[in-house]
């Protein structure tokens, strides 16, 4: 059922109540059962982030064991393990907010609110963790497959850096991209069903927003600033070593 058929029928519903096949309330169903996909497929991504994120600290703790001896090395590792920790927390307080904010024990507009409302002042912050979480992962498992290969981290080239550069900045973007593009399906999808229910929704949607936005700056400033760390860490790894 696409977006126009719902909001005929919502129309209608509010045209003729006593008809049983369009009635608000079955409409409004079907509304919060689409809302619940939405919820699930969000949750996913911050799940999969935070299980990669998990994964990530594990092997920089290995790391850290398999490289005992080498200062650099367990001075990178350390300096991971510190940055990756406040993260995984921060990605877990995200998870625990769109939980709140997708409580099913609100009605069905709130509901849709609140999620909305959430996505558009928490997205970029979100993106920006979920895109954190590769750079780390790449640190990680370099020095896993340098340590299973060679014993020890490999002098690189001039190719060697461009490529491991070129693999990093693409997976990064690449992550972006890809669920920066869910995360506006979803906003689009929240605003459709919002505007079938009532365009008043919209305008407190907007209220709401003001009121977070200013709580979310530091929440950005400190993941770009995780991020360019996490870079300078791997520039360490790719010229230094």
């Amino acid at each position: 059922m696409n977006d126009k058929k719902l909001k005929d029928m919502w129309n209608k519903a509010e045209q003729l109540m006593e008809v049983s096949d369009y009635n608000s309330a079955s409409i409004e169903q079907f509304i919060a059962g689409r809302s619940n996909d939405t919820n699930q497929k969000i949750k996913n991504i911050i799940i999969l982030d935070l299980v990669l994120k998990v994964v990530a600290l594990v092997v920089l703790a290995i790391d850290f064991a398999l490289y005992f001896g080498t200062t650099t090395i367990m001075l990178i590792t350390v300096a991971g393990i510190v940055l990756l920790a406040p993260l995984l927390y921060l990605q877990y307080k995200m998870l625990n907010r769109f939980a709140e904010a997708a409580d099913n024990g609100q009605n069905t507009r709130a509901k849709l609110v609140s999620m909305l409302t959430y996505l558009k002042t928490r997205m970029f912050s979100t993106l920006l963790s979920v895109s954190c979480t590769y750079l780390f992962v790449f640190i990680a498992g370099s020095l896993a497959y340098f340590y299973s290969t060679y014993g020890y981290v490999r002098p690189l080239s001039g190719v060697d850096f461009i490529v491991f550069l070129g693999f990093i900045v693409f997976g990064i973007v690449f992550n972006f991209i890809i669920n920066h593009g869910q995360i506006k399906y979803h906003i689009k999808h929240l605003e459709t069903c919002l505007n079938d229910l009532n365009d008043d929704n919209l305008k407190l949607v907007s209220e709401n927003i003001e009121l977070q936005r200013k709580q979310d700056r530091t929440q950005k400033l400190l993941l770009a600033l995780a991020l360019i760390i996490g870079f300078l860490i791997l520039l360490v790894i790719l010229v230094k070593l």
